[in-house]
């Protein structure tokens, strides 16, 4: 990527990020995507608590019917405070704050990824030793199994920039930097898409999969109207480190 390229996507992110309506548009749908999953999250748990074999046959040992269902309905009402918190943080101006959020939502991705592409691993991860998920569910383990899905490198960049305190994160501490947090709003904003994608995927192998799929339809829509309005999702990935 050349300097002329650099700069006119500095530009852009500049633009974007000051933009009001494109700003409120971020924030609107951060918390609507938050209330989504945090009631998806709730309705799944109930069914999940009350129906299924598991808390009959004794395999659950929490007493749930399904372990699996309740493995998603955890991670659904986890991203949904992750999700509000990190916008609410971003729009408040304390973004080193919000983006040590980003990096676990980034991690609820991988994890949803791994409830619909493997069976019974929603199951597994709750009823899980802190032992067996170093062992399954660590990031680096879900990159790997996910095959070149998920780059390393976009990890590594959360890490820098709030996952871990050191000195690069020191940028998003500097005053005026709203086009950068918008930035890393417009980012949380596609993980939680992406996450949503992943449990509907899991729905729709399930037979409790309905408080999700009654709300796919609207979710889709308002994230297809963001993705048509915000400029913002169409920058490239960050380069790969060499």
């Amino acid at each position: 990527m050349n300097p002329s390229d650099l700069s006119d996507i500095s530009e852009r992110i500049r633009h974007a990020g000051k933009d009001p309506q494109l700003v409120a548009c971020r924030a609107e749908l951060a918390r609507f995507a938050a209330q989504e999953f945090q009631s998806a999250g709730e309705e799944l748990h109930v069914f999940g608590h009350i129906i299924g074999p598991d808390g009959a046959a004794g395999t659950s040992p929490r007493g749930h019917g399904s372990d699996e269902t309740v493995g998603v309905s955890v991670i659904l009402r986890i991203a949904s405070q992750l999700v509000s918190a990190s916008a609410d943080l971003f729009m408040d101006g304390r973004a080193y704050a919000a983006a040590a959020l980003t990096r676990q939502i980034v991690e609820i991705e991988y994890l949803a990824w791994a409830f619909e592409s493997r069976d019974g691993d929603a199951e597994r991860w709750l009823r899980s030793t802190r032992q067996e998920r170093e062992s399954f569910f660590r990031p680096v383990k879900l990159r790997e199994a996910a095959k070149g899905r998920f780059r390393g490198v976009d990890y590594s960049y959360h890490c820098e920039l709030g996952g871990h305190p050191v000195p690069g994160g020191t940028v998003l501490l500097q005053d005026g930097e709203a086009a950068a947090s918008q930035l890393l709003l417009s980012d949380v904003l596609g993980h939680t898409g992406r996450i949503w994608d992943h449990i509907v995927g899991w729905a729709r192998n399930n037979d409790h999969g309905g408080p999700v799929l009654s709300r796919n339809m609207k979710m889709v829509e308002r994230f297809k109207v963001w993705k048509e309005q915000d400029p913002l999702v169409e920058l490239p990935p960050p380069p790969e480190r060499h």
